[in-house]
């Protein structure tokens, strides 16, 4: 480790990779991030507030300021034959992903966050720390931090041939205002995680900020996220064929859906949801799709390198662990690497063993919950 200020390069300004900055800054790390995308994320919809990163942030000097978020006072499941079972709801308030990216982006300087830059190529395994970026410069670091997501350049460069598989279902996304919507669906959904199971299909939605964080009711949004079997092959890439006859590996960006498919959405969405939430999907207008993949790999750490978040596993998100599980990631990251980490970072063994065994045991729970579902092939 650096004799003085130690540094990360963080590659991927997702939520995992502006966390473990986060927390390396908090822990008095110097950081740099760098992030292909020249724009801040925008194919994410609605997420859950983790509490522990904000305490966890708070209480080591770190301003954040509060996320706004819509609170859920009740959990309501829709049944086929038109009852409603309603429980309390104990989960953090919902947000949106392009509020939480701006509030954790605002704990950066502004220099060290760079955007229309991507890692290129990780020479000797990772071991020094160097690498190469497409302006054709290098850079070294005490730690790089590869979060660059499901499809990670970093791990694809060393874990060669490890990817990940079809899970055999999709995931519909999108948002509508609530003025948008007629005002008994508004009143049906408001301040609740509700959900509908068909004999085919699973769809849940909840309330997040509107586009100026508002959260007055009635100028909130609807996120929802609606889970559909799809078989592999034709008809798989006819959901992930786009606007231009493009067909994509894993998602359909916003704005890229053609008619025929938004079509077929609105159509199976009249089929196969109960009315008030067919209104909600045919309501939303720039709704995108993703795959269900699984992942789990065999080494977090190379050298210097660690991969976190869908860089490192992929969990299906029927938990909510996704955010739980890049917080996770990022905070015992920072812990380990600022708690007396020697020279070779041997600190970091304990860590990997650690995620390993957590990211395998949520691989599991959240595929289980599927199989009880009737979602995907196992």
């Amino acid at each position: 480790m650096s004799k003085t200020q130690p540094r990360a390069l963080v590659i991927g300004a997702s939520y995992a990779g502006l966390v473990a900055a986060a927390a390396l800054r908090a822990n008095d790390w110097s950081v740099r991030v760098i992030e292909r995308s020249r724009e801040r994320l925008r194919t994410g919809g609605g997420v859950v507030v983790q509490p522990r990163m904000m305490e966890y942030l708070t209480g080591r000097g770190l301003g954040i300021r509060d996320i706004i978020g819509v609170p859920a006072q009740t959990r309501k499941i829709f049944r086929p034959d038109g009852t409603v079972l309603t429980m309390p709801e104990t989960a953090s308030a919902y947000t949106s992903w392009d509020i939480l990216l701006r509030r954790l982006e605002e704990t950066l300087h502004p220099e060290d966050l760079q955007r229309g830059l991507a890692m290129v190529d990780i020479p000797d395994w990772g071991a020094s720390g160097e690498v190469v970026l497409s302006d054709g410069t290098t850079d070294q670091a005490d730690v790089v931090i590869a979060a660059d997501g499901i499809g990670s350049s970093a791990r694809r460069q060393l874990l060669p041939g490890i990817a990940p598989s079809y899970a055999g279902y999709v995931a519909w996304r999108g948002m509508v205002a609530e003025d948008q919507l007629s005002s008994d669906t508004v009143a049906l959904f408001a301040d609740s995680l509700s959900s509908f199971a068909g004999a085919r299909t699973v769809i849940l939605l909840y309330e997040v900020p509107g586009e100026d964080g508002t959260v007055t009711p009635g100028k909130r949004r609807i996120n929802w996220v609606w889970y559909e079997n799809i078989q592999d092959g034709q008809e798989l890439k006819e959901v992930l064929t786009d606007t231009s006859q493009v067909t994509h590996r894993a998602t359909v960006p916003r704005q890229m859906l053609p008619e025929g498919t938004l079509q077929r959405i609105h159509r199976t969405a009249t089929e196969d949801l109960a009315p008030a939430f067919a209104e909600v999907v045919c309501r939303t207008e720039q709704p995108f799709v993703q795959t269900i993949d699984d992942l789990t790999i065999p080494r977090l750490v190379f050298g210097r390198v660690v991969l976190i978040g869908d860089a490192a596993s992929l969990i299906r998100p029927h938990i909510g662990s996704g955010t739980a599980k890049a917080v996770d990631d990022a905070i015992q990251l920072a812990h380990a690497l600022s708690d007396g980490c020697d020279e070779d970072l041997n600190c970091l063994a304990a860590w990997e063993h650690t995620r390993l065994e957590d990211h395998a045991g949520l691989a599991e729970y959240s595929r289980a919950i599927a199989r009880r579902l009737g979602l995907g092939y196992r």
